[in-house]
């Protein structure tokens, strides 16, 4: 429950003299080396929010027979992501009486355990594009950042020049970045998705170099994952088949907030996708004290935003 203001009679070990040791939390317990800075792109910002727009290249050059006039095409404008960097904040209030009779410096390092509760906001922010990128949150399409049906800016006639996915959409003008329906990570599961990223046309019918650097996955799946990537057979098999996917030189990133067991995804590195996290302020820690009340406050503020504009080098699968 919170604590809204720490003093003595809360904390008597902290006043007696002689204790051997005392196991703090924010001190003793390692912290998870940050997650988020390897999948997002991280950028910094000036300004209340941020605007990103989604334009599309032209089509595919056509043949022009002699004597013929060129085919006229253009690009076509897509839609447009908001981003409003939120706010992140914590107090923490302590007597003057408890600092200068806690015998072991404790409460004096308010900020450091305020710097623990700050990155935990900053990866829970980062995962939640895994954990509700196919509900809530939405890219410059205006469809789920995970959709089987991702509308492509081209339309129908995208899908029609795009080579070799028919077998792969769910219907025309639209290409999918989520399995129909949601599946395990297993080897023909993985297969399919890695094939997804690499047939992945751009809006036009253009194909794109798209390649998978991370697979995403749960604490759960550590098993799984490390069968799939690292044995020299197919995992499960007894046909002494090799392992193909080794050669996509995949690695396992293994994410303590996602939020679903059975969840994983494939993610372009940096260059190949769009998920960034914008920095507006960094962690700042602040102290200040009330003089009537003889009470010190320690606060630490961050302001930052994460966002999907779009969906492109990246696939996520909720499990069955």
């Amino acid at each position: 429950m919170p604590i809204n203001l720490m003093s003595r009679n809360l904390f008597p070990p902290a006043l007696a003299p002689g204790l051997r040791h005392i196991f703090c939390h924010w001190l003793d317990l390692k912290e998870h080396a940050p997650q988020y800075t390897h999948y997002l792109n991280e950028l910094t910002s000036e300004d209340a929010y941020e605007i990103i727009w989604e334009l599309s290249g032209t089509a595919p050059m056509p043949l022009m027979p002699e004597g013929t006039r060129p085919l006229a095409d253009g690009i076509i404008s897509g839609g447009t992501k908001k981003t409003v960097h939120l706010q992140y904040g914590m107090i923490s209030e302590v007597t003057r009486q408890l600092v200068a009779d806690d015998k072991y410096g404790l409460f004096r390092r308010m900020p450091e355990s305020h710097a623990r509760s700050g990155m935990f906001s900053r990866e829970a922010a980062g995962a939640s594009l895994f954990n509700l990128g196919g509900t809530t949150i939405t890219t410059t399409n205006g469809a789920t950042l995970f959709n089987t049906a991702q509308p492509l800016i081209g339309g129908p006639a995208a899908t029609t020049i795009a080579p070799n996915i028919s077998t792969i959409i769910n219907s025309a003008g639209t290409y999918p970045n989520r399995p129909t329906p949601d599946s395990d990570l297993t080897m023909t599961s993985l297969q399919q998705a890695i094939t997804m990223l690499a047939l992945q046309p751009d809006d036009r019918g253009i194909p794109v170099h798209v390649k998978p650097k991370w697979l995403i996955h749960t604490v759960q799946q550590r098993r799984n994952v490390r069968e799939l990537l690292g044995s020299p057979g197919v995992p499960g098999s007894s046909n002494n088949e090799l392992n193909w996917v080794i050669a996509e030189n995949l690695q396992g990133l293994e994410l303590n907030y996602l939020s679903t067991p059975n969840g994983w995804g494939l993610i372009a590195d940096k260059e190949g996708h769009q998920l960034s996290f914008f920095e507006r302020e960094n962690l700042m820690a602040q102290t200040d004290d009330d003089f009537k009340t003889q009470v010190l406050l320690f606060l630490s503020t961050q302001r930052f935003s994460v966002v999907a504009p779009s969906w492109r080098g990246c696939f996520f699968s909720y499990g069955p």
